[in-house]
């Protein structure tokens, strides 16, 4: 995927990009059009990677230059990994330059900060929360919940009616960790999540037992499908449970959205995490996407300008209206997609964004952990659970 050269004259940028989509692919050859029309002396050229090449390449080539001037990659602890070993470049002055404090949240500008220094540029992030029916929750007389008693409330209401309050599939176990992020943030807060999935606090720590405690309510009330079943789904086998008013919730990011049929779309909202802790501010999931500058460029003006470029409101509400996803930037307009702009409402309002389990802590550390949240929700022995959290944190970190 490139652009070729237009004048003999012109210098070559390439920038890196894990490609998930054809839409996705054809948005940034046209970002990079318009980028090349701004600057003319210089290409863009694209190096596209799927997912595993991408993540299986990006330390080597921050490390050794390796192969691209500017690279994609994700927010939070997957970017500070190799800010703290020197391999991503501050970009404080052209953060200052471009007045980016008036354009992103203190939330979405914190998820690329360390010790007081920017190190990318956050373009694209989407929102986590609850999906529901709208007839559903109208013909059983009900509201989503709000805090943690109406959660309670609704998962009896429920059953009486014989729906399964949430659906889920956790065959492959990611999804049981988005419910631990959650009940983590509504009850102690980002500073405590961020220190345990950062390996910081132990998983015998007080606080985590509350964290169970809560889940293990939820449990021992049917809040769930059975398990049996969802041990056997992935999540998209759980959603005709959904589509059918088997079950009336799903905790799930926004790419669920492009899963609706198109007869049922209509009848779909978004709804936050209730709050649990009414002490605790609002802090919200939101898996954010960036470009970075690695240390050992050999182009990094050029590649300042790109990234100045990929920061601005009309760049980034162009390609993510394209995608399906929300602009970091305040000044973004969004298309008239119900779901983005609800989520745009959410996250800009957040006191503070986590990035989910998987991307906020080590991949080994995450595969073991999501294991875990999924034996969980169906043994539901809390000092097991805790302790064999505990043990993998001392083996990973």
């Amino acid at each position: 995927m490139s652009i070729q050269i237009h004048t003999a004259q012109a210098q070559e940028l390439k920038v890196a990009l894990m490609v998930f989509s054809g839409d996705q692919r054809a948005a940034f050859n046209e970002l990079s059009r318009q980028f090349e029309k701004e600057n003319p002396d210089i290409n863009v050229r694209w190096l596209a990677y799927d997912e595993d090449a991408y993540k299986g390449g990006i330390e080597r080539w921050l490390s050794k230059n390796e192969p691209a001037d500017v690279l994609y990659w994700q927010a939070g602890e997957r970017l500070l990994q190799y800010v703290r070993q020197g391999f991503v470049e501050p970009i404080d002055d052209l953060w200052r330059a471009q007045n980016f404090d008036a354009d992103y949240t203190e939330a979405i500008k914190d998820t690329v900060s360390w010790r007081g220094r920017i190190y990318a540029v956050p373009y694209s992030y989407y929102q986590w929360g609850l999906y529901y029916r709208v007839s559903l929750f109208r013909r059983l007389g009900l509201q989503p919940p709000q805090d943690w008693d109406s959660l309670l409330n609704m998962c009896g209401d429920m059953r009486k009616a014989g729906v399964a309050p949430f659906t889920i599939g956790t065959h492959y176990h990611w999804t049981a960790a988005a419910w631990f992020d959650y009940l983590n943030l509504r009850i102690n807060g980002l500073a405590f999540h961020r220190e345990l999935t950062g390996g910081l606090a132990s998983y015998m720590d007080p606080r985590v037992r509350d964290v169970f405690e809560h889940w293990k309510t939820l449990l021992d009330k049917n809040c769930f499908i059975d398990h049996k079943l969802h041990r056997e789904w992935d999540w998209k086998q759980s959603l005709p449970q959904l589509y059918r008013g088997q079950a009336g919730m799903l905790l799930m990011g926004n790419f669920f959205s492009s899963t609706l049929p198109e007869d049922l779309a209509a009848d779909f909202r978004f709804a936050p995490f209730p709050v649990i802790n009414p002490d605790i501010p609002r802090y919200e999931e939101a898996p954010t996407d960036v470009f970075l500058l690695p240390v050992n460029s050999v182009n990094k003006e050029p590649a300042k300008k790109f990234l100045a470029f990929i920061g601005r409101a009309d760049v980034q509400a162009a390609l993510n209206n394209k995608v399906g996803k929300i602009s970091t930037n305040l000044r973004a307009t969004h298309g008239d997609d119900y779901f983005i702009r609800a989520g745009a409402e959410l996250l800009q309002s957040a006191a503070g964004i986590s990035q989910f389990f998987d991307r906020d802590s080590p991949k080994a550390m995450a595969d073991e952990a999501v294991k875990i949240f999924t034996e969980f929700m169906v043994v539901r022995d809390i000092e097991r659970t805790q302790t064999a959290l505990e043990r993998a944190r001392q083996k990973h970190y």
